[in-house]
């Protein structure tokens, strides 16, 4: 019995990863387990992995336990895109007519058929100015001989499914630039920023929008102006049904000039209004004004009734003047990555859910990186739960094991370099910008890692590469995830980073 009852012991500490923590012995592992026994993280859950890439363990605790990992997702989504599409895939935005051209005159609509561009207006560092995609554009008219339109212009985002915006995110979220959804056709990440200026505390704030112009919305203000050193509490709601919104909460009387980056539910639309203002004010007339495509496929003229009229051409039987691409793959996941860009992030995962299922609907996108994270030789079961592709949702879960397991598989595969390119270093540009500034530099150039963080979520994964003349072998792997721990977040960080300069001085 006794014999038994041992065994069965042993056999407990080795499913939970307890056994092999014991055996780690680096002065890593007990830094981890001194923090450990004590807040903030005593109290939280703490998963960590660290192995070189020869496969000596450095570090290990809670190794197998699913937590829920942010913006770390993006790690997986930008790498399953990066293998299956390649570094230079480009996103297709076309320019075609329904109808004829008829002595310089096109007698039909102008459509501008998405491919899901994420960059178009965006600000991004891989994004070209808005202008110049709309000279292009220009171009494959004049190129044709237009030189008016009878007809409209008409923003087609019929690739990708609808909604944008995913059901397993927060409500609180939705109004945020952080939680636009990618549309077929996309314009300033499908963001709007407004500027924010207090009033007397009780009284509503003054906010307007600044970028883009949006004349069809209207809004409702029923924040109010809170005392100095209060709290932001100012969040945004709106709706696809209709053209409104509404703010809600309270923002300090002290605090001048904020900007408020919210997100708009009219993307195509605006899309459709700003080409529209370019083409009048470059010499090309437009008599029909500007429309989109309804959810039903309606060209749609007024957002208030949007699904009347008539239907939209197919886009199969359109005729198609030219195509502009967009940045190669490789530029927009290193945006992604740096910045921590949802909106790229959740594009990104539409399109492979596109290229591998044959639909962009969330779930099959979904399913889509199940498919390839299997054909790598990763199962996700009972190690990752994927339901986007930016991390924003709180019903993701990754273990720290499978986040090492799949960044070994990176390393060794033939996008290795484009992603840990992608990936931000301590102290350089993006989200790691403040990370470890005391560090010196040949240090930190070595890290390459992607931030997580929520409320009460903070993680990091990625690599500590090998100083120059050491082997590949000596690239440490690494995934350091925290939940629930909702305290004084630099505590938090400031216990991360001692953890990962320890693994890169073990090297």
């Amino acid at each position: 019995m006794r014999t038994t009852v041992r065994l069965a012991a042993v056999l407990l500490l080795c499913l939970s990863g307890t056994l092999v923590q014991a055996r780690v012995n680096t002065s890593t592992q007990k830094l981890i387990t001194g923090y450990a026994g004590r807040e903030p993280l005593r109290s939280g859950i703490v998963g960590i992995l660290a192995l070189r890439e020869n496969g000596d363990t450095l570090a290990s605790l809670n190794r197998q336990v699913k937590l829920v990992p942010a913006s770390n997702v993006k790690l997986i989504t930008t790498g399953l895109a990066l293998t299956r599409l390649g570094a230079e895939w480009r996103f297709r935005t076309s320019l075609a007519y329904s109808g004829e051209i008829r002595d310089s005159v096109l007698v039909g609509d102008l459509y501008i058929v998405g491919g899901g561009d994420p960059t178009t207006g965006s600000a991004s560092k891989c994004a070209e100015p808005v202008e110049a995609t709309f000279g292009a554009f220009k171009s494959f008219l004049e190129y044709a001989g237009v030189r008016r339109i009878e007809g409209r212009v008409v923003a087609d985002p019929r690739c990708f499914s609808r909604p944008s915006q995913s059901p397993m995110w927060q409500y609180e979220d939705l109004g945020f630039n952080y939680g636009a959804g990618p549309e077929g056709l996309n314009f300033f990440e499908n963001a709007q920023n407004f500027i924010v200026i207090p009033s007397t505390p009780g009284l509503p704030p003054v906010i307007r929008p600044v970028y883009p112009e949006t004349p069809w919305m209207s809004w409702t203000i029923s924040a109010v102006t809170g005392e100095a050193r209060s709290a932001n509490t100012l969040y945004y709601i709106n709706s696809g049904s209709g053209p409104w919104g509404e703010f809600f909460g309270s923002f300090p009387t002290d605090r001048n000039n904020y900007k408020f980056q919210a997100s708009n539910r009219f993307a195509p639309w605006t899309y459709a209004y700003y080409f529209y203002n370019y083409l009048t004010a470059n010499g090309i007339t437009v008599s029909g004004g500007y429309a989109d495509i309804s959810p039903r496929g309606f060209v749609r003229t007024d957002l208030l009734y949007s699904d009347i009229g008539v239907k939209a051409q197919d886009a199969d039987s359109l005729t198609v003047l030219g195509s502009k691409l967009s940045p190669a793959l490789s530029a927009i996941i290193a945006d992604t990555n740096v910045e921590s860009d949802n909106f790229y992030a959740e594009t990104v995962f539409t399109a492979l859910g596109l290229e591998v299922r044959g639909t962009s609907d969330r779930s099959e996108a979904a399913a889509a990186e199940e498919t390839l994270l299997k054909g790598m030789g990763l199962n996700p079961l009972n190690a990752c739960t994927l339901v986007d592709g930016s991390g924003l949702s709180r019903k993701n879960y990754v273990s720290a094991e499978f986040f090492v397991r799949f960044l070994r598989k990176m390393f060794r595969g033939k996008a290795r370099k484009a992603y840990i390119d992608s990936l931000p270093m301590p102290g350089g540009n993006g989200t790691l910008q403040y990370r470890m500034k005391g560090v010196p530099e040949e240090v930190r150039s070595r890290i390459r890692m992607k931030s997580g963080s929520m409320n009460g979520v903070r993680c990091f994964s990625g690599y500590i590469l090998p100083a120059p003349g050491e082997k590949d072998d000596r690239t440490v792997v690494f995934s350091v995830l925290t939940n629930n721990i909702p305290g004084n977040s630099s505590t938090v960080y400031a216990i991360l980073d001692e953890i990962i300069l320890s693994l890169a001085a073990e090297q």
